[in-house]
């Protein structure tokens, strides 16, 4: 039960850090890819693009469930304005 909670609030920074790996690997991966200089630079800025469009796939699901989270956790902080409670 505590691991999950620690895993919940530090959720957002995997992610975060997730993506910035991702993207960095793809830069240098692609970079040993082109032939010759301005060949390696269009390889690794190709990558990189890739990379990014494939984190924006692959995360972007869990990055919208944290934004609904933190809203829904806003939204209870306020209060509903009712005092029914059953």
């Amino acid at each position: 039960m505590i691991m999950s909670k620690i895993i919940v609030k530090w959720l957002e920074w995997i992610i975060e850090i997730g993506i910035w790996l991702t993207l960095l690997s793809a830069f240098t991966a692609g970079w040993g890819y082109g032939s010759g200089f301005f060949g390696s630079i269009f390889s690794a800025i190709l990558a990189t693009v890739f990379a990014g469009v494939f984190c924006a796939l692959i995360f972007g699901a869990f990055i919208v469930l944290m934004d609904i989270r933190t809203t829904v956790q806003r939204i209870d902080a306020r209060g509903s304005g009712s005092t029914d409670a059953p």
